[in-house]
């Protein structure tokens, strides 16, 4: 599978960087989901609220790094076709889902980032080493930075969904192998 995109399929960069990403929000989204229910002195998989909080801000570090490289091969790799299948109406609501989707890649680590050094929290970068804070503490930009995150992540869920229902609805009941465009290990 060649590394870039072709007049009718995904090349294996655009692959990569789409899986990556998508992994990852997932990962985000169930770790923030763990650590504001586990309780301060519990631990699930080994891990402590603590740990779960280290995490989720060093994968946001690496999300905000890969959105950055996501964006930067989309602008500068043309994009296969749009799929034959799809309606003009599809085409327009998926164009804009993708715009929202970007903003939701850069919105959320920027405004987690913003949150725990505002805050005062700060980055223990995969538990080994603390970020230093250009920010310094500010209630009130942490509280806006906080908002921002969760409506932010309530957005995403919904733009992520409809990606994916729209995949789903045109593979499994048209029937026209639309996922094989971007599934990993698939060639068309």
């Amino acid at each position: 599978m060649p590394l870039k995109n072709s007049a009718d399929q995904y090349g294996t960069m655009t692959r990569f960087l789409h899986w990556a990403v998508f992994l990852l929000f997932v990962w985000q989204y169930l770790s923030a989901n763990i650590m504001t229910r586990l309780g301060r002195d519990s631990a699930l998989f080994g891990l402590n609220p603590n740990d779960y909080y280290n995490w989720h801000k060093s994968i946001g570090l690496v999300l905000l790094a890969l959105a950055l490289a996501r964006w930067i091969w989309r602008k500068t790799t043309p994009l296969p076709e749009w799929a034959p299948t799809l309606s003009p109406a599809e085409r327009a609501i998926s164009h804009r889902n993708e715009t929202l989707l970007y903003g939701c890649m850069f919105l959320l680590p920027i405004s987690g980032y913003l949150f725990v050094m505002a805050g005062g929290y700060g980055i223990k970068l995969f538990g080994v080493y603390i970020l230093p804070d250009p920010i310094g503490k500010q209630e009130w930009l942490a509280a806006l930075a906080r908002l921002l995150h969760i409506l932010a992540g309530y957005a995403a869920v919904v733009f992520i969904a409809w990606h994916v229902g729209l995949g789903l609805k045109h593979h499994l009941f048209d029937r026209d192998r639309f996922l094989y465009r971007m599934l990993p290990f698939r060639r068309q």
